[in-house]
């Protein structure tokens, strides 16, 4: 019954999309990544002795207007029109935004308002961005008012894992690395810890950038001093970037990662180490695209049709 439930919810994305508009059609973004593990590590000593190596299929459904995306991850294994796909959808109720985040086992649904008056987007019940006029402007009128996506993922690219948003950093517009007057000020967010469920933490977001208005540095800290998340952006003369970025979440789970992004050619590699303190397990990978490719589509669903196009060169 769920399952029936959840497919008439697609189709009704599907019909209210395509009646509203009938005259163009949705785009498929299809990305095949090369994950490489590179094995666990006890006291710096390998455990297993073979690169393992798996190839993930990212496909991406938008709307014409990008308010809506179904989301499909095929992870060694064929593209199949039989798999139903996790649909995002970002609607508006008089001044507060709803992206809602479903798939046959879960509903996830996330408040963003915007204020005016202070130039800040609250984001949930708590975390609030204070922004300078121009990137505020900008995502009041394609965030707020359009309902693009990307620009939203965009926005929160820092934070996206913590409101269960990971599978879409891929699909991000990269427009506050393309316009050198979009800055985030400063930021404020609240979390309770997953094995203290009382313990509130308050956070601190710090953001710098450099003489000629790019991003350079993001920091959450904790009012206690506690460093969660902390990113060190290189930019290029050629529009690509790299940064490293240090994640410690409750001292459970330490991660180092070095990712490179190039908007320009829709490229997105890393590199990741991460460490399970308790077990004193380390964990290597990385992550290659292999390839990028975007087609139009009339439907909102993977089809046979669909498919044949993202394997014609």
């Amino acid at each position: 019954m769920r399952k029936l439930a959840y497919i008439l919810f697609i189709l009704a994305v599907f019909h209210t999309n395509a009646c509203a508009q009938a005259p163009k059609s949705y785009t498929i973004t299809h990305i095949v990544n090369k994950t490489i593990d590179k094995g666990e590590y006890v006291d710096e000593k390998r455990i297993d002795k073979k690169d393992k190596t798996s190839t993930n299929n990212l496909i991406y459904i938008f709307s014409p207007k990008k308010d809506s995306i179904a989301f499909y991850r095929f992870t060694d294994s064929q593209v199949s029109e039989k798999k139903v796909p996790d649909v995002y959808t970002l609607t508006k109720n008089e001044n507060t935004l709803l992206l809602t985040s479903k798939n046959e086992s879960y509903t996830n649904q996330l408040k963003i308002a915007f204020n005016e008056k202070d130039k800040t987007i609250l984001v949930g019940e708590k975390d609030v961005f204070y922004l300078n006029d121009p990137y505020f402007s900008y995502l009041q009128k394609n965030v707020n008012e359009y309902l693009n996506i990307s620009d939203l993922i965009d926005f929160l690219e820092d934070f996206l894992s913590g409101y269960n948003l990971g599978d879409l950093k891929y699909i991000s517009s990269y427009e506050k690395y393309k316009h050198k007057d979009f800055k985030i000020i400063k930021g404020y967010m609240e979390s309770y810890r997953t094995q203290a469920s009382d313990y509130l933490d308050k956070w601190n977001l710090k953001f710098l950038y450099d003489d000629k208005g790019m991003p350079k540095y993001v920091l959450k800290e904790s009012v206690e001093g506690d460093q969660e998340l902390e990113k060190k952006i290189i930019p290029s003369n050629n529009g690509s970037l790299k940064y490293t970025q240090h994640t410690n979440i409750e001292s459970r789970l330490i991660t180092d990662s070095e990712i490179f992004i190039d908007p320009n050619k829709n490229i997105y590699d890393e590199k990741v180490i991460s460490v399970q303190v308790g077990l004193g397990k380390e964990t290597r990978y990385e992550i290659k695209q292999l390839s990028y490719k975007r087609v139009p589509t009339n439907v909102f669903t993977i089809n046979s049709t669909n498919i044949l196009k993202l394997y014609q060169k």
